[in-house]
């Protein structure tokens, strides 16, 4: 059974293979075509050499076929022979072949020969006797050999020629060929078509060893890409390629690494958001564990009969005051899960600054009173207007200015500032309040997330506030900064652009 070659399946090998194949087949082609060009050459110089010596064997030989000397012929094409190394054979005017000599055989000898021993069709004996010079290439059995017809032209000795009758007008009384072996023709091709044949085994295997280096450097990164994207897939996030190139492998390589760093970033954020979301669901359910717990007590104990008519209203109070709180956590628990999912859209208009911050500051200064805190408001009234959605700008407001107020205590100052400076409209918020400590800073954006435990102490709100306020801001392509010092008190800074 036939077995046929297997295809290579790696790309070293289609690479090693498909080089290897070029080469070869380049030399070959040039090898051919070169050899093709020499010994063009080579028989286009011995065709004219034997042109030549032709023409001289016609003109020397015709001079004793026209006197009839048979035997002067015959010294005269021996001598000739072995001088040109050469078969010649000599042919009179009726075409018949009356000598031939030929050096490579024993002695010499005078004989009548078919006219098909010539080598020549009739019409090529013909084309020769119509006073033409023929030139063809012979096929033998052993070597080439290339055969040479120069017509005999008769001058003026025509009636000394012996024959029956010869027209006036002919000028040819006769022919003669030469025939000569293509020998050394073909050794030098052959020599020739070897040196070609060692050159080009010797760039295959140069052109193999630079096959296999540029092969070797062209698959190395596809391997390591291909291990990395392996150890991806097992779950190693971690496994970037340190390969130096400007092709476009290297491009290949680092559009792969950028891929592996946003795999690995958003996991990081995927992580994050579970770890969120866990916390969230603790949370939420810590919140409403405590003001759920209180409305149920009281309830059941109003509802035994276990509390006196004159405490009702107290309790009642109480119960009241904890629905607010959860109906306020469910209200911010929306809004922060359509900020979060993009669902929640701006209304936006232009808005005038000055009426905004006197709206948000009359809003909170009762409670700011009934707490005996000063609170004051300086604004530019020079101010842009500003272009948003002026009742969540309201809500980013009011809840900096009700934080302030809830952690400052009585006899504490609360001041709204607003001004412009550059391309920004700044809101700042500043009391002289507890203040929140440094390490706890980066943390109070986040959802549920309350400062020291002063603070959680006397907190009574959500703990979203900040994290509404923040993305609130940050739809209007604004910035929200803090600072703050532990006992001296914070400053929100609110940025939007103008």
């Amino acid at each position: 059974m036939i077995k046929y070659l297997r295809k290579p399946r790696s790309l070293f090998s289609k690479l090693m293979v498909s080089h290897l194949l070029v080469v070869a087949l380049s030399l070959v082609i040039v090898g051919l075509f070169l050899t093709y060009l020499i010994e063009n050459y080579f028989f286009s110089a011995r065709e004219l050499e034997v042109v030549g010596q032709a023409r001289d064997a016609a003109y020397l030989i015709g001079e004793d076929l026209v006197r009839e000397d048979m035997g002067a012929v015959r010294k005269t094409a021996e001598t000739l022979a072995f001088s040109m190394d050469a078969k010649i054979r000599v042919l009179n005017y009726n075409r018949i072949l009356i000598y031939t000599y030929d050096p490579e055989t024993e002695g010499s000898s005078a004989y009548i020969e078919p006219v098909e021993g010539l080598g020549l069709e009739d019409r090529e004996i013909e084309h020769v006797f119509g006073g033409n010079m023929l030139t063809k290439k012979v096929y033998g059995p052993v070597l080439q050999r290339i055969l040479i017809a120069a017509p005999i032209f008769r001058e003026d000795y025509a009636s000394e020629l012996g024959v029956d009758y010869i027209p006036e007008e002919s000028l040819v009384v006769g022919a003669v060929t030469l025939s000569v072996p293509l020998r050394g023709i073909e050794e030098t091709i052959a020599q020739i078509s070897r040196l070609t044949l060692y050159s080009g085994i010797i760039g295959v295997i140069i052109a193999g060893a630079f096959a296999f280096s540029l092969s070797k450097k062209l698959v190395r990164p596809l391997q390591k890409i291909n291990r990395a994207a392996l150890d991806m897939a097992a779950g190693n996030f971690r496994c970037k390629i340190n390969e130096d190139s400007e092709d476009e492998i290297g491009g290949l390589i680092k559009t792969f690494n950028y891929s592996v760093e946003q795999v690995e970033k958003n996991l990081e954020e995927q992580n994050r958001l579970d770890k969120l979301r866990r916390n969230l669901v603790a949370n939420v359910s810590h919140e409403l564990k405590a003001p759920l717990a209180s409305v149920r007590g009281y309830s059941e104990l109003m509802l035994d009969g276990l509390i006196d008519e004159s405490e009702k209203e107290k309790y009642l109070k109480v119960i009241l005051d904890n629905s607010v709180h959860l109906s306020r956590l469910v209200d911010d628990l929306l809004t922060l899960s359509h900020l979060e999912s993009g669902q929640l859209s701006l209304e936006q208009e232009e808005i005038s600054v000055e009426n905004l911050v006197n709206w948000s500051f009359e809003s909170v200064l009762p409670r700011g009173e009934a707490k005996d805190l000063k609170l004051s408001l300086e604004i530019n009234h020079s101010l842009p207007t500003l272009k948003g959605d002026q009742h969540r700008l309201y809500e980013v407001l009011v809840n900096l200015l009700e934080n302030a107020i809830t952690f400052t205590p009585a006899g504490g100052e609360v001041r709204l500032k607003v001004y412009h400076r550059e391309s920004q409209l700044v809101m700042e918020v500043q009391d002289t309040g507890c203040g929140i400590d440094g390490e706890e800073l980066p943390n109070i954006f986040d959802r549920f997330y309350k400062a020291d435990k002063a603070r959680r102490r006397s907190a009574k709100g959500s703990g979203l506030g900040l994290a509404i306020s923040k993305q609130l801001v940050e739809l209007h392509k604004g910035k929200i900064e803090v600072e703050s010092c532990p006992g001296e008190g914070s400053i929100f800074r609110v940025l939007l652009p103008i």
